[in-house]
């Protein structure tokens, strides 16, 4: 028989994309004649106002469900009728490692990084089945999200029976949040034995009082 997994729970869409330093200044200034305190006030003037589309993510581009306790389940038969109900800590996770999705900026490159956290419904995934599916059939897979900022807990992948189920549909959900971040990578600071500790490379004042 035909069944169907709806998932429902808090979602989150992230976004890396790679940008030149040229366009970081120019995000930067149009923050400051706007006169906004956070990035994600001026999002869509960015993507209207420069060459620049916010949703090319040639870094990362990912829809996943967040592993934060919130998702839950319920499998409908051919018929439309529900037959179980279930919620994420009623599943085990597989015990394997999966590669975290790394977001982080180079020297030459910075990141532009959104994530629009969404809540309700997710996606629909078909599945067959001779015998009614119970809780115990159903597994998950998760890894992180790494940036940095901090990291996000996401589902990778449901199964039922040990194999991924592939998606069928999304389900109509509302916004929760929106959060944009321009990730640069920090000067690394290195002693110069050569010099005294006073001096400016060496994080000092220039104040040199060694002599």
């Amino acid at each position: 028989m035909k069944y169907t997994l709806n998932t429902y729970g808090w979602s989150g869409e992230f976004i890396g994309k790679s940008l030149t330093k040229e366009q970081t200044n120019q995000i930067e200034s149009l923050k400051e004649d706007r006169q906004v305190d956070e990035l994600w006030e001026i999002r869509f003037d960015i993507d209207d106002e420069m060459d620049f589309d916010i949703w090319d993510g040639d870094l990362l581009h990912i829809n996943k469900p967040l592993h934060n306790g919130t998702a839950h389940f319920e499998v409908i038969d051919s018929a439309g009728e529900i037959v179980l109900k279930f919620g994420i800590e009623d599943i085990e996770p597989l015990d394997i490692d999966l590669d975290p999705y790394e977001v982080y900026p180079t020297e030459n490159a910075d990141v532009f990084f959104t994530i629009d956290e969404n809540k309700g419904g997710y996606c629909s995934y078909d599945f067959e089945s001779d015998e009614v599916p119970q809780v115990e059939d159903f597994s998950f897979t998760h890894t992180t999200v790494d940036t940095p900022e901090g990291f996000w807990e996401v589902i990778e992948s449901f199964l039922f029976k040990g194999d991924d189920l592939e998606m069928y549909d999304h389900l109509d959900s509302m916004g929760k949040s929106s959060q944009v971040y321009i990730f640069k990578e920090e000067p690394v600071f290195r002693y110069n034995p050569n010099l005294c500790a006073c001096h400016p490379d060496n994080g000092g004042d220039g104040t040199c009082q060694c002599d």
